[in-house]
Parts: C-alpha cells; structure tokens; sequence
C-alpha cells in the first residue's frame, strides 16, 4: 500500500523545463516593431542558430515540444528547426509581442519627434501608459500568462523551447522572480537578441514552483 502511494505521488510531482529564445537582429532598421511583421537578417538567422547549437552542445537538450510567435522574425526560424530535427511546432497568438497600436513601426527617432513625453512615461511605467489604439500591459500580460498556464497544463514534465519576444521573455522572467507591475523592471533586465533563458517549473499536489535560471541556459 506504501509503494502504491509513492508512486501515485511521484507522478504527481514532475519539473517541467522551458528554454526561451528571443529572436536575432532584424531588417528594417530603428523601429518599434511590436506586431509589425518583419523578417530576420541573416546576421539574426545566425545568431539564433548559433545559439540553440551551444545549448544543444552544452546541456545535451532534446525538446519534446517547440512553440513560436507566428510573426516572421520568429516562426520561419522555428518552422525551420522543427522540420530540421523533427520536433512538433505550435504557433501561437500569445507570444506576440505587445501590440503598440498606432505606433507600432514608426522609427525610434520619430516618435521622440512626436511623441517625446509620453514614450518616455511608457518606457518609466508601461502599467499607466498604453500607446494609442494599442495594448495595455495587462491585457498583454493576461494573454500571455493564460497561454503559459495552458502550456504548462498540457505538455507537464516536457523540456519545451518557445521562440519568441523581448517583452514576453521579461514578463515571463519577472513571474518567475515574483515580480509584478514594477516601474522600470522590465528594462532593467538585458535581453539581447538570440538571448537564452531557461526557466522551470516544479509541480506539487501543493502547486506549480518556478525557478529562473542564470548563466546555465
């Protein structure tokens, strides 16, 4: 009786591991890209390469399962290593990166022109200021903790890579960390492009526990 209950409770006890990668340097220069659909410079489509060719090495790391950004910068690479290694690729809306409405692929330099003061306040505190006709944090950040919590329900215990944004990947990293709805957090974590970050989730009877990785990604 004593084995049977360890073993019921063993199952119920698994790590599921996930590896976030942000993807490479894109074309079309200075731009706040947001949803804007540009591809990956060849510079980017190498550095993303390079980087799950050192985790592969490094760790020894077989994904069970990938999921992208079904924008270009990120899917045509993960449709790329999924056919290349055979693993199974999900496209999904909610690793999009925030919607910037009507800013979304305006240059850099020109919304300092235009908009200098309220860009300022967005990057401050993105919680009190939302880009006009675009995403709040929160509705952001709702639809990607919902499909995180969909992931984790779905495919516990797997080793998983998601392909996908700066803006998620922060979000995601400050979850992990306990953090939420901080000024300034988020651009106070470095983010590169074709950045590695790993985090995994313990499951219990007594609830989901996640641990940030660093240095070891």
């Amino acid at each position: 009786m004593a084995d049977e209950y360890h073993s019921v409770e063993n199952k119920a006890e698994r790590t599921t591991v996930f590896y976030l990668l942000r993807h490479g340097e894109c074309e079309g220069g200075e731009i706040l890209r947001g949803h804007t659909d540009v591809v990956v410079s060849q510079t980017g489509r190498a550095s993303m390469a390079a980087a799950i060719e050192r985790l592969v090495e490094r760790h020894d790391v077989e994904f069970d399962h990938m999921f992208s950004s079904p924008l270009r910068r990120c899917s045509e690479f993960a449709l790329n290593i999924s056919l290349k290694n055979g693993v199974p690729l999900t496209l999904e809306e909610g690793l999009k990166e925030v919607n910037f409405g009507d800013w979304d692929g305006e240059t850099i330099e020109s919304l300092y022109q235009n908009s200098a003061q309220m860009i300022e306040s967005y990057w401050k505190d993105p919680w009190a200021v939302t880009p006009p006709n675009g995403e709040s944090m929160l509705e952001f950040e709702s639809r990607v903790d919902a499909l995180w919590q969909t992931i984790l329900q779905q495919y516990n215990g797997q080793t998983l890579l998601l392909i996908t944004h700066a803006g998620v990947m922060r979000h995601l990293m400050a979850n992990a960390l306990g953090v939420s709805g901080v000024a300034g957090f988020y651009t106070q974590l470095s983010l590169t492009y074709a950045s590695v970050v790993k985090i995994s989730v313990f499951t219990s009877p007594q609830g989901h526990f996640s641990k940030l990785h660093w240095g070891d990604a």
